[in-house]
């Protein structure tokens, strides 16, 4: 049921606040922006605050390095949920709304220990999305403001 209420998005667009804790720092970075996302295929993320800036992603064409072109592709099969079932990728454990996501891939498990996605109950879409990191940093985004098509 879920990746059918997934698959009929066409568009996306959110507010959100990423709350980076770095492991050699006291304080947590806040950074605040918007997400589109148009299917299949198209990302934009863009940072307002306290920086502006944008990573973006049509297809095969992008604006960012190919680690953070992964993590793009990782936020577009999040939306559509394609990763919310087991993959090559990931194997996925489900507790309610909660699914946590496993690397298998060893370029991904360098990066990530897990990444636990939280679904909106009534929506079934992301409200949170938490990276824990190998190397001791956790990313936090929370979505506001979300418009689906």
């Amino acid at each position: 049921m879920l990746a059918l209420i997934l698959s009929l998005i066409i568009s996306l667009e959110a507010d959100f606040v990423q709350t980076k804790q770095v492991a050699m720092l006291s304080e947590p970075q806040v950074a605040k922006g918007h997400l589109t996302y148009r299917a299949p295929e198209y990302i934009r993320w863009e940072y307002l605050k306290p920086d502006q800036y944008v990573w973006m992603l049509d297809g095969k064409q992008s604006n960012v390095n190919p680690q953070i072109q992964r993590l793009l592709q990782m936020i577009m099969q999040s939306v559509s949920g394609a990763n919310l079932q087991p993959s090559q990728d990931f194997d996925v454990q489900q507790s309610g709304n909660v699914y946590t996501l496993t690397p298998r891939k060893r370029e991904y498990k360098h990066m990530f220990r897990n990444i636990v996605i939280t679904l909106d109950p009534a929506t079934q879409i992301a409200q949170k999305v938490h990276l824990h990191e190998t190397n001791g940093n956790d990313t936090l985004i929370e979505f506001h403001n979300v418009v689906t098509k």
